[in-house]
């Protein structure tokens, strides 16, 4: 379950602000919904609904086909390619939980040499699967890190190589859907109609989820009771549209950047995917907040100060989870008589006392802070995040006036790299 609280914005973003911004509200809503309006990046906004089926039977086959002779699996990827399955396989399996029976590394995300020296390596010792994920497979990172990989695995395991090789690419051309066919690969397709930061739903995601044991299902599940859910409400009551509407007002009123803040260290890695997913999706033509991340409590002792007594650029979005399985632990007894106020408090009430406590403290600073309480069961929840922060960032992008679907920004470094790499 996610609630929305807009107390702390109030000042900066008033019910007067709501109603003047309803009629732009509303063909923002209608541009989003309509499917002949940049229709190639819409695919996501039906798919947790769609009958996949098909998808699944395939997923779960090459799953288990991939775990059957390997304990580890590389996944390689950059951008949405990798984000949204890291950050998924990081809510479910909390640091010091091992990732199920099969563990999931990922790979291609960076050009570090000795990161991906090591990683091989460590490799020696296991048995190894790979799952390459690029819609045209000529970026460079994960291009040079796949072949690396895979004649690592050649050398190792000659003809079977094949066999532990998955390629997630485009269904019907492209330089590795080519090469997949001929080296004979499965394959598992992207669909033509959702970009790589909306596409973590896809088999983009839910393999590597598979692989690791987490119950894709119920991650789509999720996902789907937000879609149902968002479509009965008017667009003044969907707190999805609420959300984008006042980070769309603070902007308007000369802030810069807005900051992720989590205080579970487990979501760090989802603030990763969000990062990107309203980076590429509004940051263009020269307007845009600037997504960023905060990990508190932590970074209250580094950024604490900046935040408090800097310029007023910065606005907060505390994404306050809530993970059923989470384990209670307690301050125990016989503390010293300075801190024998913290003795027999649960560490949920001591984090709730923080987020309280910076809110104040902050929103009384002048920094604009909007809280997102989220709650349940780890798979679903992160389906039903990825599917409201995915329809808060595309309406946003609609009520800037940009396409939230294309990135022409992105296409300029690689160019030039490859003029560099090809003289």
């Amino acid at each position: 379950m996610i609630q929305l609280s807009l107390d702390q914005v109030r000042p900066w973003f008033t019910k007067d602000h709501e109603n003047r911004l309803q009629s732009l509200a509303q063909f923002a809503y209608r541009q989003l919904l309509d499917g002949q309006v940049d229709a190639f990046g819409k695919g996501w906004l039906s798919w947790p609904v769609d009958d996949h089926a098909e998808l699944y039977a395939d997923i779960d086959k090459i799953s288990d086909q991939l775990t059957k002779v390997s304990d580890v699996t590389v996944v390689i990827g950059i951008g949405g390619s990798y984000l949204g399955a890291r950050s998924v396989l990081s809510m479910v399996y909390p640091e010091f939980v091992d990732q199920g029976k099969h563990q999931v590394i990922f790979a291609g995300q960076q050009l570090s040499g000795t990161y991906h020296a090591h990683l091989l390596k460590y490799l020696d010792n296991h048995e190894v699967s790979l799952v390459v994920v690029s819609k045209s497979g000529t970026t460079l990172e994960p291009s040079a890190i796949f072949h690396t990989f895979r004649a690592y695995l050649e050398q190792r395991y000659g003809n079977e190589a094949a066999s532990r090789i998955c390629a997630i690419t485009d269904a019907q051309k492209g330089t590795l859907r080519q090469y997949a066919l001929e080296k004979g690969y499965a394959t598992l397709p992207i669909p033509d109609d959702i970009g790589g930061r909306y596409s973590v739903l896809s088999a983009v995601g839910l393999l590597p989820m598979a692989l690791a044991g987490i119950d894709y299902r119920q991650v789509m599940a999720g996902a789907a009771e937000v879609k149902q859910r968002y479509d009965n409400l008017d667009v003044a009551d969907n707190p999805s549209v609420q959300y984008a509407l006042a980070r769309h007002v603070l902007y308007q009123q000369g802030f810069a950047a807005e900051a992720l803040v989590t205080y579970e260290p487990r979501v760090a890695d989802f603030a990763g995917w969000w990062q990107q997913l309203f980076g590429e999706s509004q940051g263009k033509d020269g307007i845009g907040l600037f997504p960023t991340m905060l990990q508190f409590s932590t970074d209250l002792h580094s950024m604490g100060q900046y935040v408090q007594d800097a310029r007023k650029m910065l606005v907060e979005t505390v994404l306050d989870v809530e993970i059923a399985d989470a384990p209670e632990l307690v301050v125990p007894q016989g503390l010293d008589e300075k801190n024998a106020y913290l003795e027999g408090r649960t560490y949920d009430s001591l984090r709730e006392v923080a987020i309280e406590s910076v809110i104040k403290a902050h929103s009384d600073a002048g920094v604009p802070n909007i809280r997102i309480n989220a709650s349940g069961e780890a798979a679903s929840l992160y389906g039903e995040l990825v599917y409201f922060f995915e329809i808060a960032c595309a309406f946003g992008g609609y009520l800037l006036g940009t396409n939230p679907f294309d990135q022409p920004g992105v296409e300029a470094y690689k160019t030039e790299m490859k003029v560099r790499l090809q003289k």
